[in-house]
């Protein structure tokens, strides 16, 4: 228990209490006890308020200043929803034009090798054809050089025909008078187109 008086009541005045023995030392009257005590009472101070503590916001300037801060909390927000929006917007679009590229590449490739394969189908479309062309040149050439050969060796054997078939006429043995050479000339004609109508018989004859 504190000997200090309370707040609330003030305490009762002291009796003296006789000793039990010796002189009395109490004085022969009361003395009250704030006379008696040493320290006054001190006056309620309130306790200083020290940091935030120290101010007092109205209720409508803290109203403000909520608003305020979710608007800068909104704001903040949406500006980085706008930020990722358009560096999604952009890569997608990155991809896209990389896609795009890409496919454009391939149907460039794709146009390469079909131009090359025509190309190439081309040229050897041509080789072909020359080659037939040369192959063709070299048969009728050939089919001309036997025809040649067939000539003149049909012509030989004509010529030898006529020549042991033809007669002079009397006088012209050793005569080289115009009607000679008339004579020649008629029998040799004569001698020629039946020898010829005589081997187309013969091939007719022959052919399948």
């Amino acid at each position: 228990m504190s000997d200090k008086p309370s707040d609330a009541e003030p305490a009762a005045p002291a009796e003296p209490r006789p000793a039990d023995a010796g002189p009395r030392t109490e004085p022969a009257q009361p003395v009250p006890v704030e006379a008696a005590t040493p320290f006054k009472r001190m006056p309620h101070v309130p306790k200083r308020r020290s940091g935030w503590e120290a101010f007092s916001v109205p209720l409508p300037l803290q109203f403000a200043i909520a608003v305020i801060l979710g608007v800068l909390i909104a704001t903040a927000i949406a500006a980085a929803y706008v930020k990722w929006n358009a560096r999604v917007t952009a890569e997608a679009n990155a991809r896209a034009t990389q896609e795009e590229i890409e496919r454009i590449a391939r149907e460039r490739e794709r146009q390469l090798e079909a131009e090359q394969s025509a190309a190439a189908e081309r040229q050897r479309k041509a080789a072909d054809e020359e080659r037939q062309r040369i192959e063709r040149a070299r048969e009728e050439q050939r089919l001309a050089e036997e025809a040649q050969r067939a000539s003149q060796g049909e012509a030989e054997r004509m010529e030898k025909a006529f020549a042991a078939s033809y007669r002079k006429p009397p006088g012209c043995a050793d005569s080289g008078s115009l009607a000679c050479a008339n004579h020649y000339i008629r029998a040799r004609r004569a001698f020629e187109a039946q020898y010829l109508r005589e081997r187309a018989r013969q091939r007719a004859a022959s052919a399948p």
